[in-house]
Formats: C-alpha cells, sequence, structure tokens
C-alpha cells in the first residue's frame, strides 16, 4: 500500500498533534470530492453504522465526532463533510488549513467525479497543510453493473500521487471501517509515535528539532 501524499513536496516535520480534554487526540478528518459521490453517506456509516435512502446535499460543510482507540491511544476523529458543489468550494477550502487528514472521494459510476480528482488534489497541495496525509477513495463500488471507474484506474492514480487507495461501499459497508482506520493510524503513527520516538513527551508531542521525512507528490 502507498504512503500517503505529502501535500507540500519536500522534506516536513509533522506538526504537533492536539491534544483534548479528556486526554484524546484531536484528528481532523475533511471529505472531498464532487458532489453526490456519498461522502456523507460514508461518514454516517462509519460513525453510525447506518445507510439512508434519502439523498440529502450538503450546505458548505457537515461536522461529527466520533470517539476511537488507535494502536492503543484514544483519538477523536473530527469528521469534516463539506459540500463538492463549485459555489460552495470557496466556503469548504477555508477548512482545507486546519485538517490533519483528507478522504477524496470519487464515485466508481460517474467519471467525471474521476476526473475531478486532480482538481481536488491541486486544491489540496494549495491550501492544506504540507504535512497532511490522504486516501483517495472510489465509492459506490457496490454498482458493478454501472461502474465506469476500474479498480486499476485508482488504484494506479493513487499511487501516482503516492496516496492509499481504497474502494469503499457506503450501501453495504465495505471497506468503510478500513479506511477510515487505516488513515487515522498512518496519522497516528507519524504524528505520535514517531515524534515520541525522538523525545518529545506529552502535549508537546511533534514539537523540536525532528527527523524529517521526504514524502512524494507527483505533478
Amino acid at each position: 500500500m502507498s504512503q500517503p501524499i505529502n501535500v507540500g513536496g519536500g522534506d516536513v516535520a509533522p506538526r504537533p498533534l492536539q491534544m483534548g480534554a479528556k486526554g484524546a487526540y484531536i484528528v481532523r478528518l475533511l471529505m472531498v470530492g464532487d458532489s453526490s459521490c456519498g461522502k456523507t453517506s460514508l461518514v454516517l456509516r462509519f460513525d453510525q453504522n447506518v445507510f439512508s435512502t434519502r439523498f440529502v446535499t450538503t450546505i458548505g460543510v457537515d461536522y461529527r465526532d466520533k470517539m476511537v482507540k488507535i494502536e492503543g491511544a484514544p483519538m477523536r476523529l473530527q469528521l469534516w463533510d463539506t459540500a463538492g458543489q463549485e459555489r460552495f468550494r470557496s466556503l469548504t477550502s477555508n477548512f482545507f488549513g486546519r485538517a490533519d487528514g483528507f478522504v477524496l472521494c470519487y464515485d466508481v459510476s460517474n467519471r467525471p467525479s474521476f476526473d475531478h480528482v486532480i482538481g481536488w488534489m491541486r486544491d489540496i497541495k494549495t491550501r492544506a497543510p504540507p504535512d497532511c496525509d490522504i486516501v483517495l477513495c472510489g465509492n459506490k463500488s457496490d454498482l458493478e453493473s454501472d461502474r465506469v471507474v476500474g479498480t486499476d484506474e485508482g488504484r494506479n492514480l493513487a499511487d501516482e500521487y503516492g496516496v492509499q487507495f481504497f474502494e469503499t461501499s457506503a450501501l453495504t459497508g465495505s471497506n468503510v471501517d478500513g479506511m477510515f482506520t487505516s488513515l487515522a493510524t498512518t496519522i497516528k503513527r507519524r504524528r505520535i509515535d514517531e515524534c515520541e520516538g525522538r523525545g518529545g513527551g506529552g502535549t508537546s508531542i511533534g514539537g523540536g528539532g525532528g527527523r524529517r521525512r521526504r514524502r512524494p507528490w507527483a505533478g
């Protein structure tokens, strides 16, 4: 599996992860991608293990919290579900600068949503912190008869960008938990474990002249 992207390129030392009042690390994950790719459905499936057939367009940004434990570390995942319509683009992009990770979605039954991934990647590179982590997510894998984007196409694009890749189905739940858990685990290992290994304990994780890591960016 590819390592997640470093959107800024070059050598980047990880930022500190913020710790909440209850001793859980706060991790901000943004859902981005074209409208109707199923971003809200993925969040609901992960957060509540439910799927609704009622389509509701996200206006601006919606927000949910989910407490998880990743390799023994309590983490509070803040799931920011952003609107995909162009008219909300400037609003949602204002949230990019605070993100720790992105789930960049496309619909495997919608070719334009896949073609637009490059534009979303450009926005992330321009506006997001240089050490954020990304997963490329091909959603609606249950619509096999309507598929127009092959699994290999998605995987190859993810490899080109140097990001993790998952195909998911919010309808069936396939790979949804695994995708979010994988992204959170990557963030935990890089932003907590590596920094603690450098001797920075407690809430000062990520601070001080740590080892910098070169991470891939194509384009």
